[in-house]
């Protein structure tokens, strides 16, 4: 979860239906927070995340750019080991 200790400077006016309205307010009270504090979590959770997993995918697709190919048969494991110093 993002935790940001800053000061809230926007505002977003949003509509509820009485059933989610009902669903937030009930979660709310049992969290002890407030709806916007909720709504404000899930919108960070949703949308960071998915920098987040693009970055990840970016850094395992460098990896594996750079890792030798497994050889078939015995290891080499000082040649391997040689590999891995040069990057």
């Amino acid at each position: 979860m993002l935790m940001c200790m800053c000061m809230l400077i926007k505002r977003a006016h949003i509509l509820f239906d009485v059933h989610l309205w009902t669903i937030l307010t009930s979660l709310a009270e049992a969290k002890k927070t407030s709806v916007a504090k909720l709504v404000r979590d899930a919108v960070a959770e949703k949308y960071t995340r998915q920098d987040e997993l693009a970055t990840r995918r970016k850094a395992i697709d460098n990896i594996l750019k750079h890792r030798p190919t497994p050889a078939k048969g015995r290891i080499d494991y000082k040649a391997l080991i040689n590999a891995g110093r040069r990057y």
